[in-house]
């Protein structure tokens, strides 16, 4: 089985033998002013304490920090959206990581801005079996530190790709986090955290599943 960071860069690769120069200048370039932007610097980090949240799952139950915690540490991930080809990456990695998070006496939640229906085709789809929390508005990822607006100059290019967001927001802001995974203790302690403003990488299993060895199960 491919690792996460392999499948990725073969992913990017076979965008940039496909895709238009001047789409790739244009990514790079807004990546550049998203990493210039301080949002890593502001985002909250280890050693802070994780907000509260309460959102829906894609089948309409509550699901709760508070709740989640009661059970274990929390590994939680914020995913732009199964429009992104890259977060259908980490989507697959996630639920093969499911069994070793649990193992490891946590539980794995994911955060995303798009629509609950959405996420529970991609969940029927391929069978995942974790929550997929709906931030509508990305409130919750407002305050992690980790939303920003898609700059004008994507949002062509994402249509072109029938990267519709609107549609799977259900709205026109264009917000979303940047891709971030946190480990969260059971007092609310960041353990771990993981914010990228490339879209193109993600975390790895291996670095959050080392972590969990040495957080509190109790």
């Amino acid at each position: 089985m491919k690792r996460i960071k392999e499948e990725l860069a073969e992913f990017a690769q076979q965008m940039s033998e496909n895709a238009p120069v001047e789409v790739l200048q244009t990514m790079g370039a807004e990546i550049g002013k998203l990493v210039e932007s301080g949002i890593v610097e502001n985002a909250l980090k280890v050693g802070d304490k994780a907000p509260d949240f309460e959102l829906k799952d894609s089948g309409g139950n509550t699901v709760s920090l508070e709740n989640m915690l009661q059970d274990g540490p929390l590994v939680l991930s914020f995913n732009r959206g199964n429009w992104c080809p890259f977060c259908n990456i980490e989507f697959r990695h996630l639920q093969n990581s499911v069994e070793a998070i649990n193992n490891a006496g946590a539980n794995l939640i994911v955060i995303a801005p798009q629509l609950p229906e959405k996420s529970e085709e991609l969940k029927v789809q391929n069978g995942y079996d974790y929550p997929i929390l709906n931030d509508k508005g990305n409130v919750i990822a407002e305050g992690f530190g980790i939303a920003f607006k898609l700059a004008e100059p994507l949002r062509p290019i994402h249509k072109a790709f029938e990267m519709d967001i609107p549609v799977h927001n259900g709205d026109e802001s264009f917000v979303l986090p940047v891709p971030a995974t946190y480990v969260i203790d059971k007092d609310k302690t960041i353990t771990y955290a993981s914010i990228n403003p490339n879209w193109m990488e993600r975390a790895t299993p291996e670095e959050y599943l080392e972590v969990l060895k040495n957080v509190s199960v109790g």
